[in-house]
């Protein structure tokens, strides 16, 4: 064994030996290509071997960003990416305004007026004709097909009493014509009475019952009559419950097959695929679905939002705001998704806000529009920015009014702390003290409850109970209402918990109505209550992360709290001390002079604002806190 093991280590460098003198063969051999550079990091080959070969066969890379995502998946170095990304400059002129361009982020306007020649407009409305061409055959295949369906009047009627609201009626005709009829599970009939099932399950709200369902006939292929109908079912679904189920990469398989379709539906299909694929973090195929939704659709504003939350991701400044622009325009020209319009703002603002641009983070948090439920969020974050930036003025103004009735229910931890902070930074000692003394007031009693509530809850769906005493203000369980806000403003727990309340609306009904569809029915009570017990399962194990996180949280602001006392009563001592000197004329006299927008003095060069998660008030005003610095300064000679 140890002789095998000696071979094949001996093997492996020989091999690697080989690859490494291929990359010193002479100047006749072919450029070095992607899948070389990704081939030979595989296997382990350093940087600066690979950088040679590029340098000696002076190989020139216009990277586009789904090529820099492969690369990356693929483990190549980044330094060997960024390097690949100079090779245009270095060895000859290349486009430097595709995709490729990852270059620093800029924050400025973009000239988007298009110049149209009369050859491109006549081309435009020969497209147009075309697609409303494709829109009109589209319809008729449709109508067509469906009345071939139906012929036999069985199928007709079932789903006449779906569209209707029997849908238990739809599903025993559905069952009913199957059984008498023999079919074979894979025949065309038995796929009419499958989505005859599915529909009447969506038009009675049953979601997650139809979902699985709708999978397996968008799976039978774009050939098949009901594709684009339950297609659509199962995206309009998608928006209501939390549905990602793996199969779903299988519909990748007919992205090449769906040329007999209108233009809008391939959109709409190719940003859907871009979404799931999205959620599961496989960026590089959900960029190229994304880059497939056309200008004109619909969905364009939010395929670009999504690829831009994708390039942050990776580091990519320049093409993320690029791509967060493209969105806000199109909401602008088809005027549609508005609030994509504002999630790119707010994007803008804290890429801005990432590469320390204060001044154009707060331009972009006030395009944000009252109204907008993003609003409130832009005013909370924007408050870290003028505290960040030195504007203690305006900083005050929001800490006071998220102090106010309206934002009562949410839990703003930090906040005494930085107010604390900026009125000792003006050197308004007593207005500092009261801050303390609310943050002790307010915040530290929360501290010792949740530290026993997370100690002596272990069961996930004991969370999930717990949460929803507390919404209710039960004290059943000892958790503050106050520390239920950071866990209903999280998005997972959100998606999470309408699901869960589809689901048992389903179980209710099913109850009620289910018992006349026999084995059927039971199937799928079966099914639901296993579900609801896997979703409690998943959303108590999110609530437990948010409260630990909470936790951590307050107990970081304790340490500060303690902190800002002992800065104050130093504070307070020298004060005596000076004014003691002043009165026995040991010491020159200070005066007191007004400033404003000064920089922050304590604490300010370690704050740093987490992005939080959705908020969902809306619109609130703001308003300047009025405050002079008073701080006692030396007179000049």
């Amino acid at each position: 064994m140890r002789l095998n093991a000696h071979k094949l280590t001996k093997h492996l460098l020989v091999a690697l030996a080989g690859v490494t003198a291929l990359l010193a063969m002479s100047p006749l051999a072919e450029a070095v290509t992607k899948e070389e550079i990704m081939t030979l990091s595989k296997l382990k080959i350093g940087a600066e071997e690979i950088i040679a070969a590029i340098d000696r066969d002076r190989t020139i890379f216009n990277l586009s960003v789904a090529e820099i995502l492969e690369l990356k998946k693929a483990a190549v170095s980044e330094k060997v990416i960024k390097y690949m990304l100079q090779t245009p400059k270095k060895f000859g002129a290349a486009d430097t305004t595709g995709p490729g361009d990852t270059t620093g982020p800029g924050t400025g306007p973009v000239d988007t007026t298009p110049v149209e020649t009369d050859e491109e407009r006549k081309a435009r409305e020969e497209r147009m004709r075309e697609e409303a061409q494709k829109l009109l055959e589209e319809k008729q295949r449709g109508e067509e097909a469906q009345r071939k369906a139906y012929a036999e009047g069985v199928l007709a009627r079932c789903r006449d009493l779906g569209d209707s609201g029997d849908w238990v009626g739809a599903i025993q005709a559905s069952q009913q014509f199957v059984e008498q009829g023999g079919f074979a599970p894979d025949s065309e009939e038995a796929y009419f009475a499958k989505f005859c099932t599915a529909n009447a399950l969506v038009k009675a709200g049953l979601l997650q019952s139809a979902a699985s369902t709708l999978v397996e006939i968008v799976l039978e292929g774009p050939d098949k009559p009901f594709f684009q109908t339950a297609f659509k079912q199962l995206r309009s679904l998608r928006k209501r419950i939390d549905y990602s189920p793996p199969q779903l990469e299988r519909l990748a398989d007919f992205s090449g097959k769906l040329g007999g379709f209108s233009q809008a539906f391939q959109d709409e299909f190719n940003y859907v695929l871009g979404e799931f694929f999205h959620e599961g973090t496989e960026w590089t195929t959900a960029v190229a679905f994304l880059d497939a939704v056309t200008p004109q659709a619909k969905d364009y504003a939010k395929a670009a939002y999504l690829k831009g939350f994708m390039e942050v991701q990776n580091d990519l400044y320049k093409s993320a705001v690029q791509s967060f622009q493209r969105a806000i325009i199109a909401t602008e020209e088809n005027e549609s998704a508005s609030d994509v319009k504002d999630l790119s703002f707010l994007a803008l603002a804290r890429i801005a806000y990432r590469i320390g641009d204060y001044d154009a983070a707060i331009y972009y948090y006030r395009k944000i529009p009252t109204g907008s439920y993003k609003q409130a969020t832009a005013f909370y974050e924007s408050s870290w920015v003028y505290f960040l930036k030195g504007d203690y003025q305006r900083a005050l103004g929001t800490f006071h009014t998220l102090d106010s009735p309206y934002f009562s229910h949410y839990l703003y931890p930090e906040m005494w702390i930085l107010e604390a902070t900026a009125y000792l930074n003006t050197c308004h000692f007593d207005r500092t003290e009261l801050a303390l003394k609310r943050f002790e007031k307010e915040i530290l009693p929360l501290i010792t409850p949740l530290e026993s509530f997370l100690n002596k809850t272990t069961r996930p769906a004991e969370f999930y109970k717990a949460v929803i005493a507390a919404t209710d203000k039960k004290s059943v369980y000892e958790l503050p209402p106050k520390l239920i806000s950071p866990v209903l403003a999280n998005v997972e727990f959100y998606n999470l918990y309408r699901t869960i309340k589809q689901i048992e609306k389903e179980i209710r009904l099913l109850d009620k109505d289910g018992a006349q569809l026999s084995t059927f029915g039971a199937d799928l009570r079966t099914r639901l209550h296993k579900l609801r017990g896997d979703r409690v399962r998943q959303i108590g194990l999110t609530i437990r992360l948010i409260l630990s996180d909470t936790l951590k949280e307050l107990q970081k602001f304790k340490t500060k709290y303690i902190e800002l006392g002992i800065d104050l009563e130093d504070i307070k001592i020298d004060e005596q001390t000076r004014r003691e000197q002043e009165a026995s004329g040991d010491a020159d006299p200070v005066e007191q002079v007004e400033a404003s927008g000064t920089s922050a003095i304590v604490g300010s060069d370690t704050w740093r604002w987490p992005f939080e998660n959705e908020y969902w008030h809306d619109e609130v005003g703001s308003y300047r806190s009025f405050i002079k610095d008073l701080c006692a300064k030396e007179p000049e000679e």
